[in-house]
């Protein structure tokens, strides 16, 4: 018993940081946000179904059963079992069974009726609720294994994006990342070369989360590999196609941009399955769009892209971003766009590369409300000095 006062200490300081912690947008965003989010997943199968029925009674029944097997099909056989005991005691609960015996006795001389009442309702709730939190507390241990290998994950993809980016004579660099997941699959790498040249590759996996990180992962090494043999656009794709369409699946693909931009301002570049680079002058016009429409890599095997030759004059911005950017929405599910993101490349063109990249990467932030963004932003800017 010499440790209680420590435990003691421990709860008092964990109910103070809870209660610190958590205002009311936190309680709100419980429901609004990551309650309808679960719900959505839970009840995907049977949307349509749920969607049809008019009468609302019907339609939170059929939501509730929908839901609650939701939960049941995702967890193991051995703990199915215990949700399934958990809902019969909680049921047992709600109708309250009742055991009642009735004996008569005759004790000096005169008859009694003595009655004996069993009422389980304390006792089914009780069991329901320690159930409810053995089977929680299994599942939580289960998460944070999950987890400490999520964080190895996001480790090792954090670790691919460059934190400080090269200094070159003729050309400001600037990026920014922001991931949807604890793994993203978004990537972007500035490799200079030894003719002066620059190689960047931006790229985002189909998806986002662990699998779309072990795509990214696989692009990158092979983007980096190829650099030291050819770092042509041709050959770079060609290589990276290969490779994708070995180790991926059907589902796993690769859009990219890849530029490989010259000291006079010279660029070759082709796009596979990307949003095209944005060209904008000095003066904040739009000069056009690098890439057009085409495949990701990884779909199949003998498929090219075409290379495309422009030029980036002195002050001149190339603006490169994922789809996250554009597809980013605000509460009445509007998209960010790419007419925004054109003003707002407009506005900062004089500002710096890396101005300019955390000015979008803020406006869109702004535009959700604030809230944790539904797909990985990424976000390049290449800006020729002289």
């Amino acid at each position: 018993m010499a440790d209680t006062p420590q435990r003691r200490t421990k709860w008092k300081d964990l109910l103070r940081e809870t209660f610190r912690d958590v205002g009311r947008e936190d309680i709100i965003g419980l429901y609004r946000r990551e309650w309808r989010d679960a719900k959505e997943k839970l009840t995907a199968d049977d949307r349509e179904a749920i969607d049809r029925t008019r009468r609302r009674w019907k339609r939170w029944f059929k939501t509730l059963n929908s839901v609650l097997f939701g939960l049941a099909a995702r967890l193991a056989p051995a703990r199915r079992v215990i949700f399934l005991v958990v809902l019969a005691l909680f049921l047992l609960t709600i109708f309250s069974p009742k055991f009642e015996r009735r004996e008569n006795r005759e004790e000096d001389g005169k008859e009694r009726t003595v009655s004996y009442t069993v009422d389980l309702d304390s006792g089914f709730l009780a069991a329901s609720s320690a159930l409810l939190v053995l089977l929680l507390g299994m599942e939580l241990v289960d998460k944070i294994n999950f987890r400490d290998e999520l964080e190895l994950a996001r480790e090792l993809q954090a670790s691919l994006i460059p934190k400080v980016l090269p200094r070159l004579p003729t050309l400001e660099l600037g990026a920014h990342n922001e991931i949807a997941n604890m793994v993203g699959g978004d990537i972007y790498d500035f490799v200079p070369l030894p003719d002066g040249r620059l190689a960047v590759l931006f790229g985002d996996a189909s998806g986002h989360g662990m699998a779309a990180g072990l795509v990214m992962a696989v692009a990158h090494a092979a983007f980096r590999t190829q650099l030291e043999t050819d770092p042509s656009p041709a050959a770079m794709f060609a290589t990276l196609n290969r490779i994708l369409c070995r180790t991926g699946s059907k589902r796993a693909f690769f859009g990219c941009v890849y530029l490989v931009v010259a000291p006079d301002g010279g660029v070759t570049s082709a796009v596979a399955g990307h949003p095209p680079a944005i060209r904008i002058a000095a003066d904040g016009t739009v000069r056009g769009r690098i890439g057009t429409g085409a495949y990701p890599l990884g779909i199949k095997p003998d498929l090219t892209w075409p290379v495309d030759s422009s030029r980036l004059d002195a002050g001149d911005v190339l603006l490169i971003h994922s789809d996250g950017l554009s597809e980013a929405r605000n509460a009445v599910g509007e998209d960010f766009g790419d007419a925004r993101i054109e003003a707002a490349a407009r506005a900062g063109v004089r500002t710096g590369a890396q101005a300019l990249a955390d000015a979008l990467a803020g406006e869109a932030r702004a535009f959700r409300g604030g809230e944790a963004p539904e797909d990985d932003v990424s976000i390049a800017v290449l800006r020729r000095t002289a």
